[in-house]
């Protein structure tokens, strides 16, 4: 990661170097123009003009009737952005003895018809060429750069006139030339355009290569920069003749203004995707902005194909303004200092904004023509594509660190990460050095951080790792490497508001001094911006080599120390190599219980229900059991409570309505017809279309409706009231009864048992099991029946064990009970005994029809 370090200084001289080059370069372009003395000794040559505003006026006439105004050189001729014709006259004062090749320089690929007539005497047309960008017949005419060649005749009158007419800029340099320093100029030019192509082919193809690589738009789109540009450029300076067929050639000299705008788009294309708005809070202000520059620029470029030139040219000098402006509001909304890509990226607008000015300066005829303002783009593009590169190099470089440093250290506290962490552990054990890992957890960071944001949860996190590493910076603890040339770390980062860190092989107590020092400067009040929070932390140690001998090992068991102890009052704990045994059997469990449900090898057991009136089995309650294989009985209460955890306590359910009603309906072909309850967890609700299911399975086995209870605990009726009202409908609906639970241990209100269509209200054992002792208990199971009695529903009391509760109960007017007193949850065939037996004791169609009677009652 240390060689991905910033390479600032070697940028900046780049930078230099080539600022210092493009001067040469515009230096050289600006010497190639002059002309030595001696080279064009023997010519003089003056120019007049006319300006033909009716553009129909013919050769004839103008020769024998224009009246043509003198000018000093090409620059006093009135060039403006206008469908006017021009008439350019040179004479040619030749004193040499021999004929003479000459060029005027003309360099505007861009005018629709330029007619040159070599004239001699005034009156004998001697030559004449047809040149422009209309038609194929007048393209590429003539040489390049774009001139006119003229052979001089001694003792001859020699005159070029031009005529020229043009929706696009008329302005030309007309320089006289000698034909060698035209051939040098020729050659230079295209040694320039050359490098340039040549160039921006190759940042084109590196960026398309980085695209594939990296998958990031940004790239592809300075590739689509790299190629517009060389094309703008190639038209604009006739150099498209080589690669361009002639049409596409002639549409775009007539739209090169289209072509400027999709360029500046396309530039704001690359702001956008280079600064990645994409992961800004400023995202939708940024996107809408973008958008609406896009289609303004976009509809600017339409706008050019209908409008003359000289319009839409100074349209889109302006637009350049507020495209210029929303890169530098991007810039600045963007800004970084850490990010010397930002300033890299800064420095690449300036070439493209002085070339872009230059360009449409000289166009406008606002500056006088050079061969360094013609040539001005190019040099400016052609900087901007190095510095662009420069600072994508940057950027791309600046995310590979950023993604290395995400591999090692951690987003928010910049400390050493789990990565890190792992293999400085596995170093110390390969050397087998004795240490404790101490991993430090914040008590309510997660429910503390929907009121933080980013830049609150990182003063937050580095707040915390601060204070600890002021009481670290004094204990024997061992440090975090991360690198070769960078300091060591005492901190390390496991995951968001989980910390780590190594102590010395020290004794326990030792330890434990650390541990408290930590704790004590930890804890406390903690400012984050305007808000005040309350910082506990709890710390979880391990022991290398008695707890573990793997790094993951021992960062999972110095976790599990903190969820171990968490009840406990003392802020950290040891690893308990017992409560991680007890651990690893509820893993187990978990497994087993899962197996038991599949391949039925659970059992069920009934509670007998004893109708208070009649004395008679009422039904039963239908309970689960579970007789492991290694370690016999396990507790319900562990195996429900293992199951809710886990998530298979539907299994669970379903598995023992299936069972009761199989056991059900048994007992109704043996003339036993009995109600029968089942306890519904708080998530069973949620089972999908529980009631048809309940339904469907109760016909299969052809068990009545009406014979079965569900019974809810009063906790699930704050759960989710309204799905628990749909359910309850349907359930009822089906004639399926459903009884509360444990009533007066939950947290159901009378508007609940109000609204709720239950038929039967279960009072909780805690209140029955020492009735005949409690005023306060009979108090309240005498109001509950009344209540129950006022809404219609039937009362059921569980955890009888005594002849006077059973006494009392049927005083206060009760209707069902169950518990001890009479009998203990016992197996099916137990249980069918007892009710042949109890059935004995009464006539058998008394006893059905009491079922039938209270069944319906409810």
């Amino acid at each position: 990661m240390h060689a991905l370090q910033s390479r600032q200084p070697l940028i900046w001289v780049t930078t230099l170097f080539i600022v210092v080059v493009m001067f040469a370069v515009g230096f050289w372009m600006t010497s190639l123009s002059r002309t030595t003395p001696p080279a064009l000794s023997l010519v003089d040559t003056e120019y007049s003009y006319f300006i033909d505003e009716t553009n129909e006026l013919s050769l004839n006439y103008v020769l024998d009737h224009a009246p043509f105004t003198a000018a000093e050189n090409a620059r006093e001729i009135p060039w403006k952005l206008a469908y006017q014709t021009y008439w350019i006259k040179l004479d040619f004062n030749y004193r040499g003895l021999t004929e003479r090749d000459i060029h005027v320089l003309t360099d505007n690929p861009l005018i629709d018809y330029l007619d040159a007539y070599h004239i001699l005497d005034g009156e004998q047309v001697r030559s004449q060429i047809k040149a422009g960008d209309k038609t194929s017949a007048r393209l590429n005419r003539l040489p390049m750069p774009d001139s006119i060649p003229v052979n001089l005749l001694p003792e001859r009158g020699n005159q070029l006139l031009l005529k020229v007419t043009s929706n696009d800029v008329p302005i030309m340099p007309l320089s006289v030339m000698s034909h060698q320093a035209f051939d040098q100029l020729s050659q230079s030019l295209h040694l320039v355009w050359g490098g340039f192509i040549t160039f921006t082919f190759l940042v084109a193809l590196y960026s398309a290569g980085v695209y594939v690589y990296s998958r990031q738009r940004v790239y592809l789109i300075f590739v689509l920069v790299a190629l517009m540009s060389t094309l703008l450029v190639s038209v604009n300076h006739g150099f498209s003749r080589y690669f361009l067929p002639d049409p596409v050639q002639i549409f775009i000299s007539n739209h090169l203004v289209a072509l400027a705008v999709c360029l500046l788009m396309a530039g704001l294309w690359f702001t956008y995707y280079f600064l990645d708005f994409e992961r800004s809070r400023l995202y939708q202000r940024a996107r809408s902005l973008f958008l609406m520059a896009t289609g303004g620029l976009f509809g600017l470029a339409l706008l050019s194909f209908i409008t003359p030139t000289y319009v839409s040219l100074s349209f889109v000098f302006i637009a350049q303004l507020p495209v210029y402006g929303l890169v530098a509001y991007y810039v600045w909304h963007q800004w970084q200092p850490n990010k010397f890509w930002l300033s890299l990226f800064t420095l690449c607008w300036i070439p493209a904004m002085v070339g872009g000015v230059i360009f449409y300066a000289l166009m406008l005829n606002v500056i006088d023509y050079s061969l360094l303002a013609r040539y001005a783009l190019m040099m400016s593009l052609g900087m901007t594509m190095i510095f662009f590169s420069l600072a994508l190099a940057e950027r791309f470089r600046y995310q590979r660190l950023q993604e290395m440093q995400a591999l090692t250290h951690d987003t928010l506290s910049y400390l050493p990460n789990n990565n890190v962490l792992h293999m400085v552990i596995n170093d110390l054990i390969s050397r087998n050095a004795r240490f404790n890992l101490c991993c430090l957890s914040v008590d309510n960071y997660n429910s503390l951080l929907p009121y933080l944001d980013e830049r609150a949860r990182e003063e937050y996190i580095n707040a915390i790792a601060g204070r600890i590493n002021d009481v670290l910076m004094m204990q024997p603890v061992l440090g975090v490497k991360t690198d070769s040339d960078m300091p060591d770390y005492r901190l390390g980062c496991l995951k968001e508001g989980v910390f780590a860190f190594l102590i010395d092989d020290v004794d326990r107590s030792a330890c434990d001094t650390i541990l408290d020092s930590v704790i004590k400067g930890l804890n406390g009040d903690l400012c984050v911006g305007s808000f005040v929070t309350q910082v506990n932390a709890r710390i979880g140690v391990c022991h290398y080599p008695t707890d573990g001998d793997h790094p993951s090992l021992l960062i999972s068991r110095a976790l599990s120390a903190i969820d171990q102890h968490r009840s406990l009052a003392s802020r950290y704990a040891h690893f308990n190599s017992y409560e991680q045994r007890h651990h690893q059997l509820h893993v187990s469990l978990v497994t087993d219980l899962r197996d038991a449900i599949e391949n039925d090898q659970l059992e069920l057991y009934h509670q007998p229900q004893i109708d208070l009136r009649t004395g008679s089995v009422h039904g039963s309650e239908v309970l689960a059991r579970w007789t492991h294989p290694e370690y016999g009985q396990i507790s319900p209460e562990v195996f429900v409570r293992m199951a809710e955890d886990v998530g298979i306590i539907n299994n669970l359910t379903l598995w023992v309505i299936r069972r009761a009603f199989q056991q059900q309906a048994q007992l109704i072909s043996n003339g036993h017809c009995r109600r029968l309850s089942i306890n519904i967890s708080a998530s069973d609700i949620y089972i999908p279309d529980l009631a048809n299911r309940v339904v469907e399975l109760a016909r299969q086995y052809d068990i009545p409706t009406n014979l079965i209870s569900l019974e809810l605990t009063e906790s699930v009726m704050v759960e989710d009231y309204n799905w628990l009202k749909q359910l309850i409908s349907e359930l009822s609906a089906s004639g399926i009864e459903v009884s509360i639970d444990d009533y007066g241990t939950g947290y159901s209100s009378l508007y609940f048992l109000s609204q709720l269509p239950f038929t039967e209200l279960k009072i909780d054992r805690s209140f029955v099991r020492d009735l005949h002792k409690s005023g306060r208990h009979q108090s309240i199971v005498r109001a509950t029946t009344d209540m129950a009695r006022s809404l219609g529903v039937m009362v059921v009391a569980e955890g009888v064990e005594s002849e006077e509760a059973e006494a009392l109960l049927r005083r206060y007017g009760v209707d069902v009970s169950q518990g001890y007193f009479y009998s203990r949850p016992l197996p099916f065939q137990q249980y069918q005994a007892y009710v042949e037996r109890m059935d004995s004791v009464q006539p058998t169609t008394v006893l059905r029809e009491h079922n039938i009677r209270s069944s319906s009652s409810g």
